[in-house]
Parts: C-alpha cells; sequence; structure tokens
C-alpha cells in the first residue's frame, strides 16, 4: 500500500492539474490563446524564478553529482547516436527524422520533472535537479536545432543564432543567477527573497494547466505509428535502460528522481515549435508531443511504483 501511496502522490497532482487545465479551456474558462501565453510566463519568468531559488538556497557542495550528471549527458548522446540510426527505418522525409529524434530525447523535465521530485521528495529535494538541469537545457538547446536543421536538408546550422538561443535561455540564466548569488554568499533582502519565491512557486502549476488546456484527444487518436513509436522509446524503452544503469551505478531516492526526470518525462514542449519553425512541417512533432504527454501518466507512475517495490526510490 505503501508504494501505491508513494507513486500516486508522485504523479495523481500531475496529471489532476493538466485534467483540470483541459476542462478550464473546453468550458470556455480559459481560452487556448490565454494558455499559451500562460505557458510562456511561465518558461520566460515564473520557472526561471523557481530555478534561482533553488539554486540560491541550495548547499553547491552538496548537489555536485558528477557521475549522475554525466549518466545524464552521455545517457541522452547515446540514445540520439542510435536514433540516428534508427530513424531513416521508420520515417519517410528527412524532416522527419529530425522530429521523430527530438521527440525521443528533449525531455518536458523542467514543466514535469520539477512538480514530480517535488511530490516524492519535497522543495529541498530540487537542489539536486537543478544544477544538471542547466547543464542538460544547454546540451538540448544545442543538439536540437543541429538535428533538425541537418535532417530538414540545409546542410548547415545557424551557430551564431544556437548560440544566442542557449545563451538567452530563460531557465538558464535563472540557474545561473541562483548559482552565482549562492556562491558569492550574498543574502536578497527578506522582501526580494519573499517576492522571488512567491513567484516561482505558481510555475509549475501554471504551465501544467496551460498544457492540459491546448491538448487536444483529437490529435492523440489520430496519431500515427511513428508517433506511437516515438512515445513508447520515449516512455518505455529509454527510460529502461538508462535507469537500469543507474541503479546499477548505485543511485537511488532523488539521485534516482532526477533521471526519472529527464528519461521518464514526455517530449518537451518546445519541441513542437521549434520543430515547425526549422522544419517547415512539425506534423510528426506535434503528434509525438500529445501522445508522449497523456501516455505518459500511467508510464511514470508504473515506473515510480516499480522503483518503490525494488527499494531504490
Amino acid at each position: 500500500m505503501n508504494i501505491l501511496v508513494f507513486s500516486f502522490n508522485g504523479v495523481f497532482p500531475i496529471c489532476l492539474t493538466m485534467l483540470i487545465g483541459y476542462f478550464l479551456c473546453r468550458w470556455k474558462i480559459m481560452e487556448k490563446g490565454t494558455a499559451e501565453k500562460l505557458n510562456q510566463l511561465a518558461y520566460k519568468v515564473l520557472i526561471p524564478c523557481s530555478l534561482f531559488m533553488n539554486m540560491y538556497r541550495a548547499d553547491l557542495s552538496a548537489v555536485m553529482d558528477v557521475p549522475l550528471l554525466l549518466l545524464s549527458l552521455l545517457g541522452t548522446s547515446a540514445v540520439i547516436l542510435a536514433l540516428c540510426l534508427l530513424s531513416p527505418h521508420v520515417t519517410q522525409t528527412g524532416a522527419q527524422r529530425g522530429e521523430f529524434i527530438q521527440g525521443i530525447f528533449r525531455g518536458n523535465t523542467a514543466i514535469l520533472g520539477l512538480p514530480l521530485i517535488t511530490n516524492l521528495y519535497g522543495e529541498t529535494a530540487t537542489a539536486v535537479l537543478a544544477l544538471p538541469l542547466s547543464v542538460m537545457i544547454i546540451f538540448y538547446n544545442i543538439a536540437a536545432p543541429v538535428i533538425l536543421s541537418f535532417y530538414a536538408g540545409t546542410g548547415k546550422t545557424d551557430l551564431k543564432s544556437i548560440g544566442r538561443k542557449v545563451i538567452t535561455n530563460p531557465f538558464l540564466i535563472g540557474t545561473l543567477l541562483g548559482v552565482i548569488v549562492s556562491l558569492l554568499h550574498l543574502q536578497l533582502p527578506a522582501a526580494l527573497e519573499k517576492t522571488i519565491s512567491n513567484i516561482g512557486a505558481t510555475g509549475s502549476t501554471l504551465a501544467l494547466l496551460a498544457l492540459g488546456a491546448v491538448t487536444e484527444v483529437s490529435e492523440f487518436r489520430k496519431s500515427g505509428k511513428t508517433a506511437l513509436l516515438a512515445a513508447c522509446l520515449r516512455l518505455v524503452i529509454v527510460p529502461a535502460v538508462i535507469l537500469a544503469i543507474g541503479i546499477a551505478m548505485g543511485m537511488q531516492n532523488e539521485r534516482l528522481a532526477v533521471l526519472v526526470c529527464f528519461f521518464c518525462t514526455p517530449t518537451a514542449v518546445g519541441s513542437y515549435v521549434l520543430a515547425k519553425n526549422v522544419t517547415g512541417d512539425g506534423n510528426l512533432a506535434r503528434q509525438i508531443l500529445i501522445l508522449s504527454t497523456v501516455l505518459s501518466m500511467p508510464t511514470m507512475f508504473l515506473t515510480i511504483m516499480l522503483l518503490r517495490a525494488l527499494g531504490v526510490m
């Protein structure tokens, strides 16, 4: 029973919040345009404030976990290489290959991972995620445009544009500012600290409401076999391999939960926006996003329940 309660408490609040967002949109209480603006607000302001506070309050010497960081980076790199070999056999066009690869390696960690690890282990546990997240954000924002551009047939990528996207990423800025303030041992005025903390506390909730509001069940039904394969790889096959390696390396509890956040969450919401702008299509990217988001609810629950039963979480 404790295993079920632990898994339920970790995943159900996320499911319920997204479901509320879905019905708010269907009942015309929240328009899709409003939901998209809320998602932008969460992306540019609210979640970066949360990341800043996590790093500001964290003992950075305690959260510098090199093995965890290396497994996250090298594991994602290995997934990309494997998908480069697989994609020509399951997709028809070059643009689809880029969208297929991105849809599997790029997780929605900031929006779904942060609340998940908070639900499981409390606010203090997010410090374990914050530093690897900042590094993975850099990796995602370099790898995704390069892969999409390459398979779209342009044969080259705009390094200046990629660099600009990396250094202006709000998640990265929020995390690095928190690291700097923490390392300098600066003490924020109580009123400012409280304000930033209150703003950051709303980020994940609003982002989940917005994600639920823009989810279309009809798109879920129309998704093809390629999107279903991508969702299964994203949510079942890749997590099984990476988590097995993590357990073999002795990772447990919060450290293993970080791997769950990176490899068991659905495709990043921004993957569709980026794909549409780079490839000019984005249809497969949208289908993968919707399928992986819907299917991630039961798969994340079962994954956490299994890890709890094994005594490693």
